[in-house]
């Protein structure tokens, strides 16, 4: 059972890579800037990253829930 999930995750990842190079290639291709940056991003260009932004919120959460089970725990 386990080598039949090697076997499958070695597909993916292989298909992965592949894939990745392919888009990779199209991207460096077409050359082209499709951003366009307006005075808020210019401003706030870390604020507006929304990965940053999941960071924050995914911290608030752990805060508010470790908060919680101290409080609870008492």
């Amino acid at each position: 059972m386990v080598q039949w999930l090697v076997l499958i995750a070695l597909i993916v990842v292989v298909f992965s890579l592949f894939y990745t190079l392919k888009v990779g290639k199209v991207i460096n291709a077409r050359k082209g800037e499709f951003d366009t940056e307006t005075k808020t991003t210019r401003r706030h260009s870390i604020m507006l990253n929304p990965i940053f932004l999941a960071y924050i919120i995914a911290l608030g959460g752990l805060i508010i829930f470790v908060a919680y089970l101290t409080l609870s725990s008492r």
